[in-house]
């Protein structure tokens, strides 16, 4: 039977019992997966390893892992990907969220720009979210959520290669290999698409853009799109 897996804040150490306290954590467990002492679990820390172990004691307040077992993950891509997404509907932001770090993106970046609908996000939520689908897909990592900013501000302080994601570029089959940086960050617009001032901005800068081809794709289905085209082999 597949084990269920775990984020957990604790240091973890094979040959240790870990204690934990999340009242959150702890309802999960022993109200919806039904846990109990003796039942066994994945968990890790976001430090790039997973381990395995047995529950010594599930109780209201607190609950014993005895770790036995200590699997070193290896990431599933070498690629570093930063999604800078436009902020768009709540939902539909969570949806990139959750699905991109299924696929393996590093970090997200809410963008405010001309075009956008809504100036903030309630981050913690989707850290949660982001947490969830981690535990989920076997992430070792957790991918960080960081405050929405400015368009300009967000392209001048990343240390990578940008790549804008844009309908009236050139289609990603012809761009594809120029994804050769080890830190890759792709800007994706709002609903309406960006501004002529904001493409004019991308050019001053020197950012090249790119399409996904002849279909014109939502923003949060552009988003997954482009994580899979530069992540997955």
């Amino acid at each position: 039977m597949r084990l269920h897996r775990f984020y957990i804040k604790e240091n973890i150490e094979k040959g240790k019992d870990v204690r934990i306290e999340d009242s959150e954590l702890l309802h999960q467990w022993s109200k919806v997966f039904r846990l109990s002492a003796g039942d066994r679990a994945i968990v890790f820390n976001g430090n790039g390893k997973e381990f395995e172990g047995y529950f010594k004691v599930i109780a209201r307040k607190e609950a014993v892992l005895a770790i036995d077992k200590e699997n070193q993950r290896e990431p599933t891509n070498i690629k570093h990907l930063e999604i800078f997404q436009s902020i768009i509907k709540k939902d539909n932001f969570e949806l990139i969220v959750e699905k991109c770090t299924e696929i393996g993106v590093s970090a997200f970046h809410p963008i405010i720009s001309e075009r956008s609908e809504k100036k903030d996000l309630n981050i913690e939520i989707l850290r949660k979210i982001a947490k969830e689908a981690s535990e989920q897909s076997g992430k070792v990592y957790l991918p960080e959520i960081f405050e929405p900013i400015k368009l300009e501000k967000a392209m001048d302080d990343f240390n990578g290669e940008l790549f804008v994601l844009d309908f009236d570029a050139e289609n990603f089959s012809k761009t594809f290999e120029k994804f050769s940086a080890p830190k890759i960050g792709i800007l994706i617009g709002p609903e309406g698409g960006w501004t002529d001032k904001e493409r004019e901005l991308f050019k001053l800068k020197n950012i090249k853009s790119f399409s996904l081809g002849s279909q014109v794709l939502r923003a949060e289905t552009a988003a997954i799109v482009a994580s899979a085209v530069v992540l997955i082999k």
